[in-house]
């Protein structure tokens, strides 16, 4: 996030401008709508804290779950293709978004913006492959492994606790997402506790044994 909000080696003076014409801190309720399908997009929104769960709706206005983000993540980078949004993006708690404003970032010609953003891409694209390999696999357990073995990499990317860390979606949201009933989805989660490689205290979980939980999961989607 601070790559795109900070392009490294900015002097003092260049940092200010940035701060004043291109960045724009916002704090949302739970729930609150971010953006909206199809609306126009001239901005990226970087994650300070909390989470945001994107999702399309079909026809009956049912929900798709396409993704989750978490800190450091920045959400709307599609629109700058399209100039505008291909998901409803929506708060999961109160949250804290930094809304970079491209069109003022980019008139400014600042060295490092805009390697910093195909950087991010090319990291949202990797991001994407795994996720849809995790999404397609044929067994429900290596979904939900893969799933919570991805969360713990976010996290150890973003300096955090890779064992222990909040999951803010629902179990409804999670089911959704990868395609599986919820009573599924809270049976494996019982089998992992039942097997000593998880455990869960409301919203919080911890990896007790990340081996197995590996072992579980999709090969390759994640690295010891």
């Amino acid at each position: 996030m601070q790559s795109v909000c900070v392009p490294a080696g900015l002097t003092p003076d260049k940092v200010e401008a940035i701060d004043l014409s291109s960045r724009k801190a916002q704090v949302f309720n739970s729930k609150a709508t971010v953006f909206e399908a199809g609306q126009k997009l001239s901005s990226v929104y970087a994650i300070k804290s909390g989470s945001v769960k994107c999702f399309t709706l079909n026809e009956s206005g049912q929900q798709q779950v396409t993704a989750f983000h978490l800190v450091g993540d920045i959400i709307g980078l599609e629109a700058i293709a399209t100039g505008a949004a291909s998901t409803y993006c929506e708060t999961l708690e109160t949250s804290m978004l930094c809304e970079i404003k491209l069109g003022s970032l980019f008139d400014q010609n600042i060295d490092g913006v805009h390697q910093n953003l195909i950087r991010l891409l090319s990291q949202r694209l990797s991001h994407n492959s795994r996720q849809y390999i995790n999404i397609v696999s044929t067994s429900a357990e290596q979904k939900v492994a893969s799933f919570l073995l991805l969360l713990s990499e976010h996290m150890q990317q973003h300096g955090r606790s890779p064992a222990e860390f909040k999951l803010p979606m629902k179990r409804t949201d999670i089911a959704n997402y990868m395609g599986l009933a919820i009573e599924t989805v809270s049976r494996i989660f019982t089998l992992f506790k039942k097997q000593g490689i998880i455990t869960s205290d409301q919203s919080m979980l911890t990896i007790l044994d990340r081996k197995k939980l590996h072992n579980r999961s999709v090969p390759f989607t994640t690295t010891e």
